[in-house]
């Protein structure tokens, strides 16, 4: 059992002969009592001290326990989210690529099949152009050679016509009655130039009509022949 200062207090001594002082005994005693008092006080507060210490200790203890789970937990967690962004990182990327790599074929084919049509499309072009020329050349040649033909054969036909007209013939037929008639027939000379002279008038005016109409005869058949050389 533990000595308390009211124990030492409280303590008696018997008394003898030839014995201690009594009052420097209680004296030295009443020192031990303060001086002890003192110590367990020290004792009482170092012991609420330790105790309030190791409760601290206990809760840091605790508390670095718990942070030390939620660190670990914290990690875990960050360690599986950034795993899971990865991977669809990854997807994601996988995704894009592929869907790239689809929309350039795509583009791709679709831009083939463009220009192959356009070429295809081109070359019918030009092929209907070219045998188009070759058609409006042979066209060209045979309208051309038509026309040559009908120049000639009008060429032929005035000609024709003009010697005709120029020929003896029409010259001896042209002139005037009374040049048949010698200085013997002065007076019926005379007469017959008079009535000649009006009859050739009215004759020339009639061949002006017949040639005209003849000339509107080759204008028509002119006409004709164009329009079959036209067809």
């Amino acid at each position: 059992m533990a000595l308390t200062p009211l124990d030492i207090k409280n303590k008696t001594f018997e008394k003898k002969m030839r014995g201690y002082n009594t009052d420097e005994v209680d004296d030295f005693l009443d020192i031990i009592i303060n001086d002890y008092e003192q110590l367990l006080k020290e004792k009482k507060d170092s012991d609420k001290s330790l105790k309030h210490a190791e409760e601290k200790l206990t809760y840091f203890n605790e508390l670095k326990d718990a942070l030390n789970q939620s660190i670990i937990v914290a990690q875990d967690t960050a360690d599986k989210l950034k795993d899971s962004a990865e991977r669809e990182s990854d997807i994601v990327v996988t995704t894009a690529n592929a869907d790239a790599k689809a929309i350039i074929a795509a583009a791709n084919a679709e831009a083939e099949a463009t220009i192959r049509d356009a070429n295809n499309r081109a070359e019918e072009i030009l092929n209907d152009a070219t045998n188009r020329a070759m058609q409006l050349a042979h066209e060209t040649d045979d309208l051309k050679k038509k026309t040559r033909d009908f120049h000639r054969n009008l060429t032929l036909l005035l000609e024709s016509q003009l010697e005709i007209v120029r020929s003896k013939e029409w010259k001896e037929i042209l002139k005037p009655f009374a040049s048949y008639m010698d200085d013997s027939h002065v007076n019926v000379k005379e007469l017959l130039d008079s009535g000649l002279d009006k009859e050739m008038s009215s004759h020339v005016k009639s061949e002006g009509h017949t040639e005209a109409i003849d000339l509107s005869d080759v204008s028509d058949k002119s006409e004709e022949d164009t329009s079959t050389i036209t067809d």
